[in-house]
């Protein structure tokens, strides 16, 4: 765990120069909604990597989920204050890495992982149903989902004032980005309330426009299918590197549901056998847990429950910043049962 918040700092300070030395931002002038607008339109696909910086950095940035899963799952064999240390530095390199990305990701990855870890410890009988729904856990709950939903209302903010743009134009322009049709909003706002009403209806048609996307994905299903949106955020790693591997995809930038992308894909045969291959695999990684309850087991379990618990919204796999996370885990994963097969790790 302290070898892979190690790494995490390290590699935040590695995407801090690759940022400001290889890509000229200026981290004290601009906001993260201007690093972000500023990264992507200036690294096209196929543009190549920016510095070793950046790649080191963004494979190993989020290592530091190994040690928030660990420290959550088994967190009565560690002692008050080497888990607040953790937490610490678990805080600050998700706020940092959030920062540099400018993005909202990550934290909705955090939530999520916290949900998904704390089912776990039902499952491998750590704690009980009754723990998970007990008044201090579902308050705690609320609170990060309010946080994420306000972080979410403060980044269309930030967004259309660097825009230009007053917030009924932007969720009007909004709207229609995500295939929606004009609706009716505050077309004149001269008190922060109503800006407020506006950025609130703008996060929630954001959260739930799978829906009608759904739909049209139905609607159009005798198309032909064009991009990757199962294992689209793979394939969008790869082509910074070696340029695009597929078609320009229609959803692209909109939440499409795993169901979803596997019939825009591959049709109703791809949704029956994705839920049976996902299904077995699952069942498979309950089991491991309840029986072994070892750290691969428990990162097994991890990553298939993501899938799952993802899978309303889009595929895990369309997502950028949970592909580096899984590639973080392998890596710190190897690393502890290399340590733990020489007798230099301790067997968690």
């Amino acid at each position: 765990m302290t070898f892979a918040c190690f790494i995490s700092v390290t590699s935040l300070l590695a995407l801090i120069v690759d940022r400001a030395v290889y890509q000229d931002v200026n981290f004290l002038a601009q906001s993260f909604v201007e690093i972000r607008s500023r990264l992507n339109a200036e690294r096209e696909p196929g543009s190549g990597i920016s510095s070793v910086y950046s790649v080191f950095g963004n494979l190993f940035q989020f290592s530091y989920f190994f040690s928030f899963i660990c420290l959550v799952y088994y967190a009565e064999v560690l002692t008050r204050l080497r888990c607040a240390v953790y937490l610490f530095f678990i805080a600050f390199c998700l706020l940092g890495g959030s920062y540099i990305l400018g993005g909202r990701t990550i934290i909705g990855l955090f939530v999520l992982t916290l949900l998904a870890i704390l089912v776990a410890r039902v499952v491998a009988g750590r704690s009980s149903v009754r723990d998970l729904f007990n008044v201090r856990v579902l308050v705690g709950l609320a609170l990060l989902l309010v946080s994420f939903v306000g972080i979410v209302g403060y980044v269309f903010y930030a967004r259309a004032s660097v825009s230009g743009l007053d917030s009924a134009t932007y969720l009007h322009n909004f709207a229609l980005h995500l295939h929606g049709r004009a609706i009716s909003y505050n077309a004149s706002c001269e008190v922060v309330w109503c800006d407020m009403a506006n950025y609130l209806q703008l996060s929630g048609i954001y959260v739930t426009h799978v829906l009608w996307v759904m739909a049209e994905n139905i609607a159009d299903s005798n198309s032909e299918p064009e991009g990757a949106p199962v294992f689209g955020g793979v394939l969008v790693i790869l082509a910074k590197v070696i340029g695009p591997l597929s078609d320009q995809y229609e959803f692209a930038g909109l939440f499409n549901s795993l169901p979803g992308s596997l019939y825009y894909q591959y049709g109703g045969a791809g949704v029956a056998l994705g839920a049976l291959l996902i299904g077995s695999f699952f069942a498979f990684a309950v089991n491991w847990l309840r029986r072994r309850g070892t750290v691969s087991s428990l990162m097994i379990f991890y990553i298939l429950f993501m899938v799952l618990l993802v899978a309303p919204v889009l595929s895990a796999f369309n997502i950028i910043a949970f592909v580096f996370v899984l590639f973080a885990l392998s890596f710190v994963g190897i690393i502890y049962l290399a340590g733990v097969s020489m007798g230099k790790g301790r067997q968690l």
